[in-house]
């Protein structure tokens, strides 16, 4: 008797811990559940933040840039070198910011900078403010195109200039990498345009951010021992 009361007393015991480790379990459930959506809610809030930051940081940077090329800073190579030397030891970081700016925007001749760059400050020095800028540009050219879509990019450039660009990748869709390194290594061709342009294509990111790393040097380098050396 005494034997069966303890065989039962086992019974109802290991009822009670399976119960308990199910229950923990989906507790465990939830509380994991709950973790990531907490963790999703801040990532998605983190990264509303970083974009609303570097919209008005873009903006901001647009309105100076604006009221600079309204006063002729940006109207010939003279005025130029003139605005880069006012900020004395910083003309080269000015330098980089107004070709990543240059990019951004699309209204100054890609070539005013990378001739000025190398004059003032050599060609080295040169050389590399116009290469981290026009990439850095290039990049937020197309963070641009990929956040706020077909309208904005409307916006900047004629809707004529995007469908034709449009009916062309559809015949071209996959040699356009090839195109796209081409076009970026030429000095004659649209590359704020291009870059914004991809921003609407599936290309990913680190494949167009390795496509401007490895084009652009070339045109630079260029430019910066002619004018380096050349005119100093």
């Amino acid at each position: 008797m005494e034997h069966k009361i303890e065989h039962k007393l086992q019974e109802k015991a290991s009822e009670i811990i399976e119960h308990n480790k199910e229950k923990a379990a989906e507790l465990l459930g939830q509380t994991k559940e709950q973790t990531i959506n907490i963790l999703e809610t801040k990532t998605s809030f983190l990264k509303k933040l970083f974009c609303i930051t570097l919209a008005v940081f873009v903006v901001g940077i647009g309105i100076w840039f604006f009221y600079e090329y309204k006063t002729g800073t940006f109207r010939d190579a003279d005025s130029f070198k003139d605005f880069i030397n006012s900020f004395g030891i910083f003309g080269p970081l000015f330098l980089t910011l107004f070709q990543c700016v240059k990019t951004v925007y699309a209204v100054i001749p890609s070539t005013l900078g990378c001739i000025v760059g190398p004059t003032l400050f050599g060609p080295w020095i040169g050389i590399i403010c116009n290469y981290i800028g026009i990439c850095a540009g290039s990049f937020v050219a197309f963070w641009l195109s990929r956040t706020f879509g077909v309208t904005f990019v409307k916006q900047i450039f004629s809707e004529k200039k995007y469908n034709k660009s449009m009916k062309w990748l559809e015949k071209q869709k996959k040699s356009y990498p090839v195109f796209l390194w081409i076009a970026i290594f030429l000095p004659i061709s649209p590359d704020d345009f291009l870059c914004y342009f991809t921003g609407l294509t599936d290309m990913k990111f680190k494949k167009f951010a390795l496509i401007i790393l490895t084009s652009k040097p070339f045109t630079i380098i260029v430019y910066g021992l002619i004018f380096g050396y050349g005119f100093n």
